[in-house]
């Protein structure tokens, strides 16, 4: 009786299926062969995929041939059940296979296997193109892999939102923990800690540990729980060690960027998380208010054309990134160096607008801080002061005035505490480098003797911003300002004697520094004028009929008021008359 192909294949088929629990490499050669001789052979595909062939192409051509589905096994007169062969499903969330008994199984295999090679759209062609009566929960559960690959983080959670009436157990279990995934990316954290630890210790907690574990761990950093978070870190690297988990357990400030609704749906292309199409008016605004303000500082000439630069380096640098062209790394860290009360702080706030409204950090926050922040009482508790503090300040701008009392001298014996907190904060500068930026400040002397203490600090920065002193007729100026903004007037006999003393203060010297300097430059100004305003109270106090004061009279600072604020200030510094 002669063998026609198709019985020839059946048999081969039969073959291969018998030779699974002895030769599973041998059963692969025949559904191999099979596949190789007709790649319509549905049945042989599924083979190769218990066999562990799960390669991209073993996928497409299973699914391309499901009408095919149980031909060649029903020719062999084997059950389909018999294979026992299973497709991965559980995508991002966890280590989930699924029976392959329908064409819809293979249907599901496919589609994860699109999504993970980021042919989302073709996925979600194949979901919504597939029978699935009765089974819509298993279509449910696949589209919210689907969409959790292309972080879809809001269409996750209405793909799982009805899971408490699916009639499989396990997959509404695992889509608690979608769910919960989906919310951490959010910024939800009580809703994602709340849906991960709900099925922790269930069947599909555990074929979901590993992204359990991690999510967990970035939720209750985000938290600020970093003792919650440190265990689950260091269960998945003994576990399921990785480049993001060695990072996460090495560095404190290393976290989950959660995203919005609002920036999902402002994308470009659905699918692609990188074409958000950003809002700029905010950003807009903050350059606009970076300019403003930096055009109000009364002096500063050369600072602001250093900060124009440094805008203009920074700004040219994004649009040369965009446009795929070479871009020079350096270092967004800068030094401000110059005497006390030059308006340091409010250029670290105009920085940290033009940065923000860059796009070059996350928001224009400014955390001010000094030695206190940094350096612990104890030998190993600055590292974790020093953590804390740095971050406060991720995706800002941190300023550490003073900087130079962070390592203090002590007899020529090195300062343990603050060299600990220093090398914390070296190495947060290199590893935060994309989303952190650090300004030191203070006198350039001493900023100097702080750059020599660690041979890598000098070259985390690269600009250098020089603050000179208040010249005595900007002092004038800047007191005219604050007065202003207090509804007080200087009389032409008070802002003489402003200026004078002013230039007085400029011809003397206190140990090394210029005495304008030791006053305190633009805080000098502040004190004169604020004391002044009282002497001008206490006077017009002793008025015979305070309500007939008339308001040019309430506002004016005259020349006695400035005379004896600025005797009053000078004895207060210890400057002398």
């Amino acid at each position: 009786m002669q063998v026609t192909m198709t019985d020839h294949l059946a048999n081969m088929f039969a073959s291969a299926v018998s030779m699974l629990p002895m030769s599973p490499a041998r059963s692969m050669e025949l559904f191999t062969e099979i596949t190789n001789y007709d790649e319509s052979a549905c049945d042989a595909w599924i083979g190769r995929i218990k066999c562990g062939d799960t390669d991209r192409v073993t996928m497409f051509r299973a699914w391309y041939s499901r009408m095919n589905f149980g031909r060649l096994a029903g020719a062999a007169e084997i059950s389909m059940n018999a294979l026992n062969a299973r497709v991965p499903i559980g995508g991002l969330y966890g280590d989930i296979t699924y029976p392959i008994t329908s064409p819809l199984a293979i249907t599901l295999g496919f589609a994860v296997s699109e999504a993970s090679a980021g042919s989302y759209a073709d996925a979600m062609d194949a979901l919504d193109s597939a029978p699935a009566s009765g089974a819509e929960f298993l279509v449910s559960w696949v589209k919210a892999v689907v969409y959790g690959a292309a972080e879809r983080w809001t269409d996750v959670i209405d793909e799982v939102r009805g899971s408490s009436t699916w009639t499989d157990s396990f997959l509404a279990a695992a889509a608690s923990v979608a769910h919960g995934v989906a919310a951490a990316n959010l910024g939800l954290f009580s809703e994602a800690e709340r849906r991960l630890t709900e099925t922790h210790d269930s069947p599909a907690g555990q074929a979901c540990g590993r992204a359990i574990a991690w999510y967990l761990a970035m939720v209750r950093r985000g938290q600020g729980n970093e003792e919650g978070a440190v265990p689950l870190l260091e269960w998945l690297q003994a576990n399921y060690p990785e480049p993001k988990v060695a990072a996460a357990l090495r560095d404190p400030g290393y976290r989950l960027v959660p995203t919005s609704a609002e920036k999902i749906a402002a994308r470009k292309d659905p699918w692609d998380p990188s074409s958000v199409v950003a809002d700029t008016s905010g950003q807009e605004k903050l350059l606009a208010e970076a300019q403003a303000e930096l055009d109000r500082q009364i002096g500063l000439g050369r600072v602001k054309e250093q900060i124009e630069r440094y805008r203009a380096a920074t700004q040219m640098a994004k649009v040369r990134a965009a446009k795929g062209m070479k871009v020079a790394q350096a270092s967004k860290h800068m030094i401000f160096a110059g005497p006390p009360g030059t308006g340091k702080t409010t250029i670290a706030r105009v920085v940290a607008n033009i940065l923000a409204g860059l796009g070059v950090i996350a928001e224009p926050k400014l955390v001010e801080t000094s030695r206190k922040d940094f350096v612990a009482e104890y030998e190993g508790q600055s590292a974790v002061k020093t953590a804390k503090t740095i971050d406060r300040a991720v995706g800002g701008v941190l300023f550490i005035d003073e900087a130079y009392t962070l390592v203090q001298e002590r007899d020529g014996r090195a300062d343990p505490f603050g060299t600990e907190a220093l090398d914390t904060l070296l190495a947060r500068m290199e590893n935060d480098r994309d989303r952190l930026v650090v300004i030191i400040a203070g006198y350039s002397s001493d900023i100097e003797r702080l750059l020599e203490v660690n041979d890598g600090l000098r070259s985390r920065f690269a600009t250098r911003i020089e603050f000179d002193s208040y010249s005595p007729e900007e002092i004038l100026e800047i007191a005219k300002v604050i007065a202003t903004a207090n509804d007080s007037t200087l009389s032409i006999d008070a802002a003489e004697n402003l200026l004078e003393a002013a230039k007085l203060l400029s011809q003397r010297t206190f140990g090394d520094k210029p005495a304008l300097d030791v006053a305190g430059n633009g805080r000098y100004a502040r004190q004169l004028v604020e004391s002044a305003e009282q002497f001008r109270d206490m006077r017009l106090a002793q008025a015979i009929n305070i309500d007939d004061l008339d308001v040019d009279r309430l506002r004016e600072i005259n020349g006695q008021d400035m005379a004896e604020a600025i005797a009053a200030v000078h004895r207060r510094l210890n400057i002398g008359e």
